[in-house]
Formats: C-alpha cells, structure tokens, sequence
C-alpha cells in the first residue's frame, strides 16, 4: 500500500511541475535552442507514436523503376528541401528546424514500409513535416516511399541525376513568394 501510495505522490509531483512548466511559459519552444531532455521525449514519442499509427496497415512499396521515379519527381518537388538527398543539402531554411528533418538515407530507413507511408501521408505535427495525404492519392504517397526505401542504393548516375534535379527545382522556385517584377515595375529582390 505505501508503495502505491509513493507512485501516486510522485506521479502527481511530475504532473505538478509539468503543467508549472507548461503554464508558466517555461518550456523551451525556440528553434535555435539546442535538443533537450524535452525533444528526447518528444522522439521517443514520435517513434512510438507512429508505429502505433502504421500498426496494421496493409501497405506495398513499389520497388519497380517506374514506381521510384515518379517517387523522385514527388520528394524532389515536395521533400529535398527540407531532407535533402544522398549528395545534395537541405535548402538554406531547413538550417534553423528544430527538429531538423532526418537524412533520406539515413534515420528514416529505420521505419518500415507501412510506417514511413503512415508519415508521408499523415505528417507529423510541431515538426514541419506536413501530412501529403490531403493533396496526395496513396498511390503518389506509395511512389514516394519507394524512392525513400531507393536511396541507400543509387548509383552514381543516380545521384548526379538528382543533384540536377534538385539544381533545376531550386531554379524554378526561385523567387516564388516575391512580387513580379513587372506586375510592379521593380527588379525583384534576390537572396543570397
């Protein structure tokens, strides 16, 4: 009895000082705050979290040629900036995420098939991570976990393919979110 009776005090004791942390303001929110015990549990949670969300999803990743380059066209357009690829960075912003996106080839080939789809589709949140599933049919979401499951074997050419694909798709963003120059009769302001 005095066991139990230790457990609820000191469970209520961490609830106290979590909701003191919480409702104090006292949790480190800012992105350029270095990882903590708070983003440890925030890890093992997300982990958690999603292999409770993948459980019992019947899902088959595509291996096939067609399948993983529809799959790069997609993680090209929607996913390098932030993850990056094998031989080419994250976008300049994707620097100050916290917490910063995983590698393609490395932290992500950890999930299984059905988990890494479940992510793709769903996203998670406080993450930037978006959900693809609102804008995305599974058979698009399915394309691009097989370019993710693809990764860790391109080939040179491979990669160099994808390095000018991701040159190509910098270029074609560029200035995306700046008025036009002629709507406005100015230059537009480039970033460097």
């Amino acid at each position: 009895m005095k066991f139990l009776l230790a457990i609820l005090v000191v469970l209520l004791l961490a609830g106290g000082v979590a909701a003191f942390v919480v409702k104090t303001g006292r949790l480190p929110i800012a992105a350029t705050t270095p990882p903590d015990f708070v983003d440890r549990v925030a890890v093992t949670a997300k982990f958690k979290a999603v292999v409770r969300g993948a459980a019992g999803l019947q899902v088959t990743v595509p291996a096939d040629a067609a399948s993983v380059s529809r799959g790069r066209e997609h993680y090209v357009e929607n996913c390098l900036p932030c993850h990056g690829a094998p031989g080419v960075k994250p976008a300049e912003f994707a620097e100050g995420m916290n917490p910063k996106p995983p590698d393609i080839d490395g932290q992500l080939q950890n999930y299984n098939d059905a988990q890494i789809f479940w992510v793709i589709k769903n996203g998670i949140r406080a993450t930037g991570m978006p959900g693809f599933g609102v804008n995305h049919k599974d058979e698009e979401i399915a394309d691009i976990a097989a370019f993710v499951r693809h990764t860790p074997r391109l080939t040179p050419e491979e990669r160099k393919d994808l390095a000018a694909a991701a040159s190509h798709e910098d270029h074609h963003h560029e200035g995306e979110g700046q008025p036009a120059a002629e709507e406005h009769g100015a230059e537009p302001h480039h970033h460097h």
